[in-house]
């Protein structure tokens, strides 16, 4: 299937000229480029399917919305995962997208909980979600573009090592040099996040990109492979760490493929 995504993109310095790059090495992208990373994150979360960009997970507390299932709790909910959606909801705002009235006053899911939610699935509401969802895909991937942008001083805040913050930042810039090891970047953090967050962890050990910039192999000298590699070992400690480690096993196949889009551009469907 092939992503159309109808938006346009709303600050033409958000996104600079294909090719060019900043002082540090990191390519910007297109709008072009973009728009094919933001088809691929849709294809990892969704399937490819326009239903799915409004779902909510056996097993789960909150709703995953858009291309990048961000996630959205109901009100009084508690999680260890980072919620993400009324981050978005503020991202629209900030570029004054047209948005539903109620959207513009509540940061709280509307439904308490997975019934509700699938029966409210013909309500005004849920279609404006669809709507919203559907017709801002370009701006969806640049928020989590924006997110990305945002990692690396986030990251190297919490580490305390001089020798780590080099190893982190290295090989965040290296990546960030080349459209393949962006998408990986820009895909990963929102797929696992930045992994600074202590709620996110598993017997003290996180899975967010900090954890696999940290596990890349310095001796292999291509750096796609070596984030693919690290990816699949930091989601693999993950569930033998976890508490539902049956739950998670039954999740770590299709992690470990999305893992190995991050080493080749045939599976990214990076032109």
């Amino acid at each position: 299937m092939i992503l159309v995504m109808t938006a346009g993109f709303s600050s033409a310095g958000e996104i600079a000229a294909s090719g060019k790059k900043h002082s540090e090495g990191q390519l910007t992208l297109s709008q072009e480029q973009l728009r094919a990373i933001g088809q691929k994150i849709y294809i990892n979360e969704t399937g490819g399917k326009l239903e799915n960009l409004i779902a909510w997970n056996n097993g789960e507390n909150f709703a995953s919305l858009g291309i990048g299932h961000f996630i959205w709790f109901p009100e009084n909910s508690t999680s260890p995962f980072t919620e993400t959606f009324p981050a978005l909801i503020d991202y629209f705002k900030a570029q004054n997208l047209a948005m539903p009235s109620w959207l513009q006053y509540t940061h709280d899911l509307p439904w308490s909980s997975k019934s509700a939610f699938m029966a409210a699935s013909n309500s005004v509401k849920m279609s404006d979600l669809k709507d919203l969802l559907s017709n801002t895909m370009d701006y969806q991937v640049a928020f989590i573009h924006k997110r990305m942008q945002q990692a690396l001083p986030l990251m190297l805040s919490h580490i305390e090592s001089a020798a780590q913050q080099k190893l982190v930042s290295t090989n965040f810039h290296t990546l960030s040099s080349s459209e393949l090891g962006l998408y990986a970047l820009i895909d990963y953090v929102n797929f696992k996040g930045e992994g600074v967050s202590s709620t996110e962890t598993y017997q003290g050990e996180g899975w967010g990109l900090l954890q696999v910039l940290q596990s890349m192999d310095p001796a292999n000298n291509n750096p796609h492979k070596a984030f693919h590699y690290a990816c699949d070992e930091v989601l693999t400690r993950r569930v033998k760490l976890s508490s539902q480690q049956e739950v998670e096993q039954r999740w770590l196949a299709g992690w470990r493929k999305r893992c190995a889009t991050y080493s080749s551009a045939t599976h990214s469907n990076i032109n």
